[in-house]
């Protein structure tokens, strides 16, 4: 009866592990949240950068929410990082993710998510908020945009409806990429609002980003390298959020909208199962053992 139980309950712990593994639990994650009024991160083993050293350096300053000039987030103070307009095509922020590589079947990081908690002062303009060339070769257009009107996402790949963004007011804006399965989604406060798909979106593509196994960061915050205009904008950045998996439309409706404490998420409740069965397992073995 006890060498049953104990193998009994050792499947069970071994079972609830693979499930745990299988979904996800072991997925790096990165955040940056600027409590320390500088580029540390508060979470992971990544690196943020100014990409051109000493003159974005210069555009950038830290602070918290006063509630008036910069108003709180759910009425609650929070830290930031105070972007002015990156007009130079070496400006931005350097993204590195030390604990991430190659996924999806290909080369380079094919299933990844990356978030912001973000506030745009003043009037409606272009907003660069990512770009997947770190390197941000000129004539490289960036990779996902807040337009002037308010949508969000990429030209070869459409935006959202018109007003889904509005200038000063706090947003938490994901993109949640699955190039194995060419699609990627947008969310804004947790819900949906635009889905893409097809030859964009193709496996190390253009939405594919360089892994712990290439020297280049992975991708360029705030900038872009299309010179024929100036597509960048002022931005309070609150919290930067990545992880190296697709986070489904559930895990982004439970993140919901900008928080003072930041992104990073916890495991689904699924995952939470899974720990009590292995909990629960282990206590039944221990129970037959002292028998």
């Amino acid at each position: 009866m006890k060498a049953t139980s104990t193998a009994c309950a050792t499947s069970l712990i071994a079972a609830s592990l693979l499930l745990m593994a299988a979904n996800g639990v072991r997925a790096a994650q990165y955040e940056w949240t600027f409590s320390q009024g500088d580029l540390s991160p508060a979470l992971g083993n990544g690196i943020m950068s100014y990409a051109d050293g000493v003159i974005t350096a210069a555009l950038t300053t830290f602070g918290t929410t006063d509630g008036s000039t910069v108003p709180h987030i759910g009425g609650q103070p929070a830290t930031y990082m105070h972007v002015l307009q990156l007009a130079g095509l070496g400006n931005g922020y350097h993204l590195k993710f030390n604990d991430s590589g190659a996924n999806g079947g290909g080369g380079y990081i094919n299933q990844y998510t990356v978030m912001y908690d973000v506030y745009l002062p003043g009037a409606a303009g272009w907003t660069a908020l990512f770009n997947a060339d770190p390197e941000n070769t000129s004539g490289n257009d960036g990779d996902f945009y807040i337009a002037p009107d308010g949508g969000i996402g990429i030209g070869a790949g459409g935006y959202s409806a018109a007003g889904t963004i509005a200038p000063n007011t706090w947003y938490r804006i994901g993109f949640a990429v699955d190039l194995a399965a060419g699609a990627s989604s947008t969310y804004v406060n947790g819900s949906l609002v635009k889905q893409n798909s097809g030859g964009l979106y193709a496996l190390d593509g253009r939405f594919s980003l360089y892994s712990n196994a290439d020297t280049l960061p992975s991708l360029l915050l705030f900038n872009e390298g299309d010179p024929s205009g100036i597509y960048t904008h002022e931005l309070y950045v609150s919290s930067v959020y990545f992880t190296d998996q697709t986070l489904n439309p559930s895990q982004m409706a439970a993140l919901g909208g900008p928080n003072a404490a930041g992104i990073a998420p916890v495991p689904e409740p699924g995952t939470w199962a899974l720990l009590g069965m292995g909990a629960l397992a282990f206590a039944f073995w221990r129970r037959q053992w002292k028998k």
